[in-house]
């Protein structure tokens, strides 16, 4: 892409709003809008927005050389049961691994013995058993059996399944089987869609391995078909530049390698904004970030240390483990449109359950009736009515306080100032807690952190969480409410590839530790090739997961690049991952034998970001632009605070609290 030309988008499609957000390469200028969602028309919503800021601006289709897109549609899929219709494809006598999965209850479920698992993607008559085997060693100890084959596809066919999962034992070793049974599946249905676990999860772990490749068929046909249809709605609009979709590991990739790996986009809706933090915050100096995301139907909170995100390679939906890297964002349904009510015995409880935008929080007027914390800080008086987000949305202050005296106060027997700011102290704290998850119970202190807040609603709670937990610092980016779209507009190309050895240190030859990088370090030149990226705008590095023999968890142990000191860092391996070690669990052993289990390579393009500009700053008071009656946490009654304009503050003018902030897709309340 040419910095010194042209404009990039980012389109962040979430649960309520689409936010779109359009840059300019060599001013760094900004312009964004939102659009409310509409159930099955995602991409009418997407073309609108970016309609809208081409109109906004004065600027051509063609102008537009870049678009970055982050959808919550795989994961709504899953969640909502509205994927395709899929069979899956297994060793015989294990197709009810997904039923069985780790022989135990999840945490939440274990004294909840009348609650059962949400029921798997795959009905039992379509998860269907093939005798073969790949041994241990990845040799092949029988072959296909061809009438459990002709059988499985004879149902397939007769059931119009739209998409089948492949996954045998060991073949993250030996893909022999998988590939056999796609050739003949696409000989007889060549339109189905076909996803091998030994291409898109290469590792050990039988049921996370596949419970993921269920999860990417499940969404494959849904995913491709939007893919597809927003590409020729953008191309119908003149927009002809190439799309790229957003991931759960924080970077974008070009539409065809997603789909080797649909579950890619699983759980990447909250990695934008966090992307964005890390970058926009690293370029003001902040290093050290607590992420605080909040949405229209969720909180999302990341850690991010020295300009780097946590990142995992395991998470959950729905009960069920998703294995591919991403970052480790942690989610609760605290959102704007979450639920509020009261348990049996008289707790207010906020979510999970979300109004979403159809009929969305009772104040949009859509029909709603339930309480939700947009309600709330309605009332509260944290928003303007006339012109909440953006102007989208016309608020309705009275049938906020219908639902609210209702739902909460009636029930409680309290007045409705009470029941406001007990929910509003209620959000705090469970933000507050979410945080110390992710710090505190890691053996990290949340004071050394500056929290950042984005989201539709994050800058209204940020100060009352960053009191509750002793934070100094707190970021409101510009945007807020898009912030998400931004960090998508700017991600680079990001790809993860693993493999799968199991074995001890000391038998593993170092030739063929360096035979599997150099094939996955191979493929990750051909992807980059494929999106465009010049070979001194690539960084590839390679690292591998260690254990002692006998655990079952593994320490990630870095290696940097692939280069001529390679071998040196190999040796040193072994002594790191016993400091990593200690530095995680508090001990090390060094003279315990080491397993190798996985070796990992990440590919990043890295792309040229949006020109930024100094601004000189000041030192006055900034004057308010008016005045509102709110009912400040802790306080029982109304009392006039002043109300500022974002777009009128200068650098460095000073404001004292109590305060709000308005702009165009959020507002900040100072304390």
């Amino acid at each position: 892409m040419n910095k010194s030309n042209g404009y990039r988008i980012g389109v962040d499609v979430g649960g309520t709003f689409t936010d779109v957000i359009l840059i300019q390469n060599n001013t760094g200028n900004v312009s964004v809008t939102k659009i409310l969602n509409r159930h099955d028309k995602r991409a009418d919503a997407v073309i609108e927005g970016i309609d809208r800021l081409l109109l906004l601006k004065g600027i051509e289709a063609d102008q537009i050389n870049w678009i970055g897109h982050g959808t919550t549609i795989s994961t709504n899929a899953v969640i909502e049961r509205k994927g395709a219709k899929t069979a899956l494809i297994t060793n015989k006598n294990f197709r009810d691994i997904l039923e069985i999965g780790r022989f135990s209850r999840p945490p939440e479920l274990i004294y909840r013995t009348h609650v059962n698992k949400p029921s798997t993607l795959v009905p039992r008559y379509l998860r269907l058993g093939v005798s073969c085997r790949i041994n241990r060693d990845g040799k092949v100890s029988s072959s296909v059996d061809e009438k459990d084959l002709q059988n499985a596809i004879s149902l397939i066919k007769a059931e119009n399944v739209e998409s089948v999962a492949v996954c045998f034992l060991f073949s993250f070793l030996n893909p022999t089987h998988e590939n056999q049974i796609r050739n003949e599946l696409n000989s007889v249905l060549p339109h189905l869609e076909i996803v091998l676990s030994s291409e898109i999860n290469r590792e050990f772990r039988e049921y996370p391995r596949t419970s993921t490749t269920v999860f990417a068929a499940y969404v494959a046909p849904v995913l491709r078909r939007y893919i597809s249809g927003l590409r020729d709605k953008l191309r119908n609009n003149g927009v002809n530049c190439p799309l790229y979709i957003f991931q759960s590991n924080g970077g974008v990739a070009e539409p065809d390698i997603v789909m080797r790996n649909p579950a890619l986009t699983l759980l990447s809706g909250p990695a934008g904004a966090v992307m964005g933090a890390t970058q926009i915050c690293g370029q003001a100096g902040y290093k050290n970030l607590i992420t605080m995301d909040i949405g229209g139907t969720s909180l999302d909170v990341c850690l991010i240390q020295n300009s780097k995100a946590d990142l995992s390679t395991s998470r959950e939906i729905d009960k069920f483990p998703i294995s591919t890297p991403m970052l480790d964002v942690h989610t609760v349904g605290a959102g704007g449109g979450s639920i509020i009510r009261t348990d049996e015995v008289g707790r207010i409880k906020v979510g999970p359950e979300s109004m979403g935008a159809h009929p969305g929080p009772a104040c949009y007027g859509f029909g709603g009736n339930q309480p939700t914390l947009t309600d709330v800080n309605l009332l509260m008086g944290l928003l303007d009515p006339s012109s909440f987000a953006n102007g989208e949305v016309q608020l309705d202050e009275k049938r906020s306080e219908e639902v609210i005296r209702e739902k909460i106060s009636k029930p409680l027997g309290i007045d409705l100032y009470s029941a406001i700011v007990g929910i509003y102290r209620v959000v705090t704290n469970q933000i507050a807690e979410e945080i110390r998850t992710i710090t505190m119970e890691q053996g990290r202190d949340p004071r050394d952190y500056a929290l950042v807040a984005f989201g539709g609603g994050g800058p209204l709670h940020a100060a009352g969480v960053a009191r509750e937990l002793g934070i100094g610092k707190v970021i409101i980016p510009k945007y807020p409410g898009l912030f998400s779209a931004r960090g998508i507009a700017t991600a680079d190309f990001n790809h993860d590839y693993v493999r799968s050895i199991v074995q001890p240190l000391e038998e593993i030859k170092e030739e063929n530790i360096a035979s599997i990088l150099h094939e996955m370090i191979t493929q990750g030149n051909l992807d980059l090739t494929k999106e465009g990226i010049e070979s001194n705008r690539r960084d590839i590095s390679c690292s591998l997961d260690m254990r002692y023999i006998g655990q079952t968890t593994e320490v990630n142990v870095p290696l940097g690049k692939y280069d001529e000191d390679w071998k040196a860092k190999f040796d040193q391996a072994p002594s790191r991952f016993h400091k990593i070690h200690e530095q995680l669990y508090t001990y090390s052993v060094p003279k315990e034998p080491i397993e190798l289990v996985n070796i990992r390579v990440l590919a990043i393009g890295l792309l040229e970001k949006p020109s930024t500009r100094s601004i000189e700053s000041t030192s006055s008071i900034a004057s308010s632009k008016n005045s509102r009656l709110v009912l400040l946490p802790g306080e029982k009654t109304q009392i006039q605070v002043s109300v500022f304009n974002r777009e009128n503050l200068k650098i460095g003018s000073k404001m004292f609290g109590p305060a709000i902030v308005e702009e165009a897709s959020s507002s900040t309340l100072l304390l």
